[in-house]
C-alpha cells in the first residue's frame, strides 16, 4: 500500500544509546518497565516521576508517530498533561487548534450545531486538534529533563516471564541484546503488542469492514475551527464526511468509502483522492496531499488488563474506531488511573489489591468507549434498509427538534468516564443540587489567587486534595497521616487573599455553601464530600479509595446526567427489526404508534404529533443502503 507522508513535518531522529545493560553481568531491576512509546507509555513515565518513581521506556522505533494518526485530544487528556507536563500541555495548546463548536450537514443542509464547552470559567478548551506527532514529541522534550525516566529507542522489548516479585524482558537492539528485569510492566505497544501475543491473551470484539480515506491537506480556506460532518453529502453520495482543521495549514478530510469493491491501492493513488477532493471542496481550490491512508478498524478489548505483575493501558488493552476521538483520549484517562495506584502500592502506601481498582473502573470505561464507537459506526453505516430510513428521518427531525439532535450519532465524542459503580468510591450521604456527584471528574473553574486568575486545576496536588469552601479552620492533625492530603480552602468573593471564588462559579458549580468540602482523588476524581466538616467521613473517604479498609462494597451510585439517554432506546428499535420483511417492519412500527398514542393524553396534544411528524420533510424517498 502506498502512502503520502507529511510535507509540513519533519520527523525527529532519536539514536539507539549504547547502555549499562548491554555489558553487565547482571540483570537490572527497574521499578517500572513500559513497553511503548506513544500517548500512553510517556503519559505513564511521566506520570509516575512526578510521583517519585523511575520506570524504563522502551521503543521499537527511532521516532515519534509517522503521520497525523491521532487528532483531537480531549479537554480530561490536556488536563492530565497539564498536571504531569505543564509545560508540554503550554506547547500543546499553542500549537493545537482550539474547538468548541460543532455542525452537522445531512445533504445540503446544516441540521444542527453544538458546543461542547457552554460554560465560561476553565483553563482547557473542550478539544484541541493537534497531530499526534507534536503531542508525542512535546511528552518526550519533558522526558528528557526527567532525570527517573530512562527513554531507549530502537529497543525492541519482548515479555518473557513473571513470577511473584518480577517481570523479565528480553531487549533486543542492533547493538546487541540484554535482559532486565521489573517490580512491573506496563504494556503500552498499541494495536499489535507482542506482550499480549506472547501472552496469549485474545481481543474479543467486532471487525468492522466499513473503509474510510483520511486525507490530510494543506490549503488555504475561511473555514472555522469547527468540527464539521456530513451525512449523505452530495459530493460523497450515499456515504458520510468529516472536515477539520489542524496545525500548519493542515485540515483532515476523512470520506467513507464503503465495504464491497474497495481496492485500497487504487483508492490511494494521488489523483484519484484529489478527485474527491475537487467534488468536496471545488475546482477553485487549490490544496496539496499532506498524508493520506485508508483504514477500517476493530472495537475490541482483551478480558482482564491487570495480569499479576504486567497491566496492559491504551491499544494494547483496547481498540475502538476513530468516530468520538476515544483511541488515543482512552489509553491516556487510562494511565490517569493506573499511575497513582501504582506509585502508592510500590511505595507501600495501599495494599497490592488497590491495583485491582484499576480492572475496575477502567474495564467499564472501555466497554463504554466500545459501545459508543459501534454505536456511531452502525448510525454513520446503516445495514438496512429500515436502518437507513430511521437515521435519515431522525436528520429530518433534527433540524428543528431537540431531542432529534440529541440522538444523532456522529461519534459521541470522547469525555471523562465516571466513576460511579466503584468499590473506591463513597456513597452519597446528602442531597445536593449541582451536575457532580461522587466518582465524577473534577470541574475546573477560574478563582482568583491574591487578586490574579487562577484555576482550581492548578491548586491540586498530584496526592488527594482536600478542597474546603468559606472560612474553616482545619485540623491537619485529624486528617490520616498515611497518605499525603493537600488541603485548599477557597473563600467567597469578598476578600483578595488567598484563592477567591470572585466569579461564584465554584459556589454554583459544586453547590457550595460554607464549610462544604470536597475529597478529591490523586487522579483529580471526586471521592467524596459532604456539608460540615466531618474528619471521620474524610478519613474514611481516604481509606476506601486506597482500599485501606475492609469497607469495599461498590458505591452503586446512579447517574442523575447521564450523557445519551436515548442511545439504547434506539438500538433497541433498530434491532427489533433486524431479520423482518418489510410487511413485518410495516407492521412492527404500526404496533408502536398505536402503543406510543395510548401513552399521550388529549388530542391536542396528539394532534400536535401528528402534525409534526407529517410535515418533517421526507428527504430521502429512496431508500438506498
Amino acid at each position: 500500500m502506498k502512502w503520502v507522508l507529511p510535507k509540513t513535518y519533519e520527523n525527529p531522529t532519536y539514536p539507539l544509546k549504547k547502555v549499562a545493560d548491554m555489558e553487565s553481568d547482571t540483570v537490572t531491576n527497574y521499578q517500572v518497565a513500559i513497553i511503548g512509546a506513544g500517548p500512553a507509555g510517556l503519559t505513564a513515565a511521566l506520570d509516575l516521576a512526578n510521583r517519585g518513581i523511575s520506570s524504563v521506556v522502551f521503543s521499537k522505533e527511532n521516532t515519534v508517530s509517522i503521520g497525523s494518526r491521532a487528532l483531537c485530544f480531549s479537554k480530561k487528556s490536556l488536563e492530565v498533561i497539564n498536571r504531569i507536563a505543564p509545560k508540554a500541555v503550554e506547547k500543546m495548546l499553542a500549537k493545537g487548534v482550539t474547538w468548541n463548536l460543532g455542525k452537522v450537514f445531512y445533504q445540503e443542509d446544516e441540521v444542527y450545531k453544538f458546543n461542547l464547552l457552554p460554560e465560561d470559567g476553565h483553563k482547557i478548551p473542550a478539544f484541541i486538534n493537534l497531530q499526534q506527532y507534536y503531542f508525542e514529541e512535546y511528552l518526550v522534550d519533558e522526558i528528557a529533563n526527567q532525570p527517573l525516566i530512562d527513554l531507549r529507542w530502537q529497543s525492541a522489548a519482548h515479555f518473557v516471564s513473571q513470577d511473584e516479585d518480577k517481570v523479565t524482558l528480553e531487549i533486543e537492539t542492533e547493538l546487541g541484546n540484554y535482559n532486565i528485569e521489573a517490580e512491573y510492566l506496563l504494556a503500552c505497544g498499541g494495536v499489535r503488542s507482542k506482550t499480549r501475543e506472547t501472552m496469549n491473551i485474545p481481543f474479543e470484539g467486532e471487525l468492522f469492514e466499513e473503509n474510510f480515506l483520511i486525507a490530510d491537506v494543506t490549503m488555504e480556506n475561511d473555514f472555522p475551527t469547527e468540527r464539521w460532518f456530513w451525512f449523505d453529502p452530495p459530493f460523497n453520495k450515499g456515504y458520510s464526511a468529516l472536515l477539520h482543521k489542524e496545525p500548519d495549514g493542515v485540515y483532515r478530510i476523512d470520506l467513507q468509502l464503503g465495504i464491497d469493491g474497495v481496492d485500497k491501492d487504487k483508492e490511494l493513488d494521488p489523483e484519484r483522492i484529489k478527485g474527491r477532493l475537487r467534488r468536496m471542496l471545488g475546482d477553485d481550490c487549490k490544496f496539496e496531499l499532506e498524508w493520506t491512508s485508508i483504514y477500517n478498524f476493530r472495537c475490541m478489548r482483551i478480558k482482564n488488563m491487570v495480569h499479576d505483575r504486567v497491566i496492559f493501558a491504551g491499544d494494547s488493552a483496547h481498540q475502538v474506531s476513530p468516530f468520538g476521538a476515544r483511541g488515543a483520549n482512552g489509553s491516556i484517562q487510562d494511565i490517569d488511573n493506573l499511575a497513582w495506584k501504582l506509585a502508592y502500592v510500590l511505595q507501600g502506601k495501599a495494599p497490592k489489591s488497590l491495583l485491582d481498582s484499576y480492572q475496575e473502573e477502567r474495564s467499564p470505561a472501555a466497554d463504554e468507549n466500545i459501545y459508543h464507537s459501534s454505536n456511531a459506526t452502525d448510525f454513520i453505516s446503516p445495514k438496512s434498509e429500515i436502518s437507513t430510513l430511521f437515521r435519515n428521518q431522525l436528520l429530518s427531525l433534527a433540524k428543528d427538534h431537540v431531542f432529534a439532535q440529541k440522538m444523532v450519532n456522529s461519534g459521541r465524542l470522547s469525555h471523562a468516564f465516571k466513576y460511579l459503580n466503584s468499590t473506591l468510591t463513597s456513597s452519597e450521604k446528602e442531597e445536593w443540587n449541582c451536575k457532580l456527584q461522587n466518582g465524577y471528574p473534577l470541574n475546573d473553574v477560574a478563582l482568583k489567587h491574591n487578586g490574579e486568575t487562577s484555576y482550581l486545576l492548578d491548586a491540586l496536588s498530584d496526592d488527594f486534595n482536600l478542597v474546603l469552601y468559606g472560612d474553616v479552620l482545619v485540623d491537619v492533625s485529624k486528617i490520616t497521616a498515611h497518605f499525603p492530603v493537600n488541603v485548599i480552602s477557597i473563600s467567597e468573593g469578598n476578600t483578595n487573599k488567598g484563592l477567591v471564588d470572585s466569579n461564584g462559579y465554584f459556589k454554583k458549580r459544586y453547590d457550595a455553601t460554607p464549610g462544604s468540602w470536597y475529597l478529591i482523588r490523586p487522579d483529580h476524581y471526586i471521592a467524596n464530600r459532604g456539608r460540615t466538616l466531618d474528619y471521620e467521613a474524610i478519613n474514611m473517604g481516604i481509606c476506601k479509595a486506597t482500599q485501606a479498609t475492609s469497607a469495599i462494597e461498590k458505591s452503586n451510585i446512579t447517574d442523575a446526567n447521564p450523557a445519551y439517554a436515548k442511545d439504547d432506546m434506539y438500538k433497541a428499535l433498530i434491532e427489533a427489526h433486524e431479520g423482518l420483511s418489510k410487511e413485518e417492519s410495516d407492521a412492527l412500527n404500526a404496533n408502536l404508534v398505536l402503543l406510543l398514542m395510548d401513552t399521550v393524553q388529549g388530542k391536542e396534544k396528539w394532534n400536535t404529533i401528528l402534525n409534526t411528524a407529517n410535515n418533517t420533510t421526507l428527504s430521502n424517498k429512496e431508500i438506498t443502503v
